[in-house]
């Protein structure tokens, strides 16, 4: 791209230089000493999100568990295309032998790939042109559709959509041309009318991961293509249906231990009970985009909790602690440093990303985007985001963080155009009223100041799933100002927001009511997909909660919301728009901020960025709490460690080196 979309933080990346020694005596020519780099050692890191141990790649949820990403990360990362020190996409050298991209005379690409020979899964089966065309063989798959694979790829895929709904039993678009070359084809206008090129992330189209045919779908799977399309097929006689790869699919999603990956690491163990994960150096991996293999042997992460953490950092059950959030935290942890409690060193730098709660924008009062922005007014985030970092970071007021060039760009124009919903009840009951909660309980006229609780008179379309909440007064349905709330255990972030916003004063007299429910995170993200995504058991369809509090990370540099407000029932069937959010302007700035764009074209990319944001912002679909100065704490027992807001524990661990 022209211009780097992320502020770029210096990465000292491990260089293997051959040391030379002279000998006292001058007759003797140099020897050279040859650096040793067998993996040796292990670190224990601790990560504050528990892991659901769901390990597909993100087939089957659109927004994945921070801790499960990075464990795919580490143990499947031969894919085609990566993302640099800088979050922004580049073609994977190590992976790829030979690229080409090429567009008939409709405008519509293909993407042809040669793969170099040679790589090898971790059960030393070779890695082949079909093993980058079977994960998307599924996903696209009417049986993928069943199973709850999210995708909108078969609208952008020729041939897509006739071989998502089973009418076509190859898939056009993906090309097997011979044992270690493959291509993938998009349309510039997909089946449901979007335009898909220009694409602002070009790049990303030509994304493709390897995976091992026999441990996904079972023994005898290969993909094969007569000249018409890609498709996969089994030498058993087994069809590519839920009945025949159903339970094989679900068993590999979540698999502890002899997985069959391309990673940097194997995951040795997941002992959900003790929420430990165990990886070990993968001897086959090939290396990451600059050819960087790992150094450390294991890897241990383990789930810490608020209120322990710091001791266990300081006991050695922990030795790293990635992307400090809570600032207390932080600055007890350089404390220890400073006291010489622990052997450690320190890294900081901006976070891509930020803290915040969520509404679900159809259930209850959070459907109406007055009440959204009165509970904006009713919290003290200024003051909730100096709270919680402690001079780590501060509040922003939009989908964005610090790290952005974007946003970097905006600062002056997001002055004059962002609400910054300071705290103000007057103005929070002032939007309740025009939001129509003007009555009690009893259907008399509110009066305020009184601390009970408002309530507003609904059809009964719009007291669909809260019937629990609503009452019924001479034959009006009644809705109470009350949400909803599912809320993580464990979590400091809960805590205060019970403290400021759920107990406030401000919210009880202005007749907001905010009812806490304590769930795992799990548990929480289910609810907020209303779908059993993570393997818990239990039907999660029924909307149930119309708050959430968590955080978003940019696992990258690319920006791109594109059906993440979509306004589509097929796509929210697919499983997008987990907030719910049903509005027309936002779904199409999502869309537009990035298809219609040229690669490279960061001009029109800002204004359309800028746009949406301002659109967002507005509609408050979720409402931000704070964007941290992340600090991560890391032994003095290995060297050449640094994270950056793109450049996370994931990809710095690869980097360094087990020293003593």
């Amino acid at each position: 791209m022209k211009k780097m979309h992320t502020r770029i933080l210096s990465l000292l990346l491990a260089v293997a230089l051959a040391a030379v020694t002279f000998s006292a005596c001058g007759d003797k020519k140099p020897e050279e000493v040859v650096e040793d780099n067998t993996p040796k050692g292990q670190v224990i890191i601790g990560t504050s999100t528990e892991a659901n141990g769901d390990w597909a790649y993100s087939a089957f949820t659109s927004n994945p568990n921070a801790t499960d990403n990075d464990v795919m990360y580490l143990t499947d990362d031969v894919n085609t295309v990566a993302t640099n020190e800088g979050g922004d996409y580049v073609l994977n050298n190590t992976v790829v032998e030979k690229y080409e991209r090429t567009e008939d005379a409709d405008g519509n690409a293909t993407y042809t790939f040669e793969i170099k020979q040679g790589m090898k899964f971790n059960n030393g089966t070779d890695i082949k042109a079909e093993n980058f065309l079977a994960w998307r063989l599924f996903t696209l798959s009417p049986a993928g559709k069943e199973m709850g694979t999210v995708t909108a790829e078969y609208n952008m895929i020729p041939g897509g959509k006739d071989y998502r709904e089973g009418t076509a039993t190859v898939l056009a678009g993906l090309r097997l041309l011979d044992e270690y070359k493959f291509s993938i084809s998009i349309l510039k206008t997909g089946t449901d009318g979007n335009g898909y090129l220009p694409y602002y992330y070009d790049l990303g189209y030509a994304a493709a991961r390897a995976v091992n045919l026999d441990y996904w779908f079972g023994e005898g799977w290969s993909v094969k293509d007569d000249g018409e399309g890609a498709y996969l097929t089994n030498a058993n006689g087994k069809t590519l249906s839920v009945a025949d790869i159903g339970e094989q699919v679900k068993a590999a999603q979540f698999a502890t231990s002899d997985r069959v990956t391309a990673g940097a690491y194997n995951l040795v163990s997941f002992d959900k009970s003790a929420n430990q994960i165990t990886l070990e150096v993968n001897e086959n991996y090939p290396g990451d985009f600059q050819g960087q293999k790992p150094h450390i042997k294991k890897v241990i992460i383990v789930k810490t909790e608020d209120d322990t953490v710091i001791d266990t950092l300081r006991t050695g059950g922990i030795e790293i602690y990635s992307g400090i959030a809570d600032g207390d935290q932080v600055n007890a942890a350089i404390d220890l440093i400073d006291s010489k409690a622990i052997d450690s060193s320190y890294c900081q730098y901006d976070r891509a990303g930020f803290g915040y709660f969520q509404f679900a924008c159809d259930l209850g009062p959070a459907q109406f985007q007055e009440f959204r922005q009165a509970v904006a007014y009713l919290l003290d985030r200024t003051e909730f985001a100096k709270t919680f970092c402690q001079g780590w970071g501060g509040v922003v007021h939009g989908p964005y963080c610090t790290a952005f060039t974007m946003y970097n760009d905006s600062k002056e124009l997001f002055a004059s155009k962002l609400n910054t919903y300071s705290y103000d009840p007057a103005k929070a009951v002032e939007l309740l009223k025009k939001a129509g909660f003007v009555y009690n309980k009893d259907g008399s006229d509110y009066v305020d100041g009184s601390g009970e609780v408002r309530y507003k008179e609904v059809t009964a379309e719009q007291a669909t799933n809260y019937d629990q909440f609503c009452v019924t007064v001479d034959g009006k349905i009644l809705m109470p100002a009350t949400l909803n709330w599912a809320s993580s255990e464990g979590n400091s972030v809960s805590d205060l927001l019970v403290t400021m916003l759920a107990n406030g004063k401000a919210t009880k007299e202005s007749g907001v009511e905010i009812k806490q429910n304590v769930m795992t995170f799990p548990e929480l993200l289910n609810y907020m997909y209303r779908q059993d995504a993570y393997g818990i058991g239990g039907d999660y369809s029924v909307p149930t909660y119309n708050m959430f509090n968590l955080a978003t990370g940019f696992n990258s540099g690319v920006y791109d919301m594109s059906f993440e407000f979509t306004t589509d029932p097929a796509y929210i069937e697919e499983g997008y728009n987990s907030t719910h959010c049903y509005d027309e302007e936002l779904d199409k700035l999502s869309m537009d901020m990035v298809y219609g764009v040229e690669p490279g074209d960061y001009d029109t990319y800002l204004k359309k960025w800028q746009d949406f944001v301002i659109r967002y912002n507005d509609v408050l679909p979720r409402v931000p709490l704070y964007a941290n100065i992340y600090v991560s704490i890391y032994p003095n027992t290995i060297s050449d460690y640094q994270e950056g807001p793109f450049w996370g524990f994931c990809r710095a661990i690869l980097y360094a080196k087990y020293v003593g």
